[in-house]
């Protein structure tokens, strides 16, 4: 998912990401600057964690497709919980 779908989705503006080879889960959990919430200024730094749909919960019924958004979370964070590396200071 782009900066600007996931701004749709929760009613905010990101202008960058952080990315690292320590998330293994990149589509998942995202890093990302938030500069705008709900058409207010800001500069927090979020982690997204977004939960996509697979078959087996499709056939479950807890999902209508594939790759569906089921839940999404999200957390104001200062450091990469995967690397460590301090947010505000890239």
């Amino acid at each position: 998912m782009n900066l600007d779908k996931l701004g749709e989705l929760t009613d905010c503006e990101y202008d960058k990401a952080h990315t690292c080879n320590a998330n293994r889960f990149p589509q998942s959990d995202r890093l990302v600057h938030c500069i705008s919430s709900q058409d207010e200024p800001a500069d927090s730094w979020q982690m997204h964690g977004i939960h996509y749909a697979d078959a087996d919960e499709v056939a479950m019924g807890e999902a209508d497709y594939v790759n569906e958004i089921t839940y999404h979370t999200m957390i104001e964070v200062g450091y990469c919980p995967f690397c460590g590396v301090g947010l505000y200071d890239t």
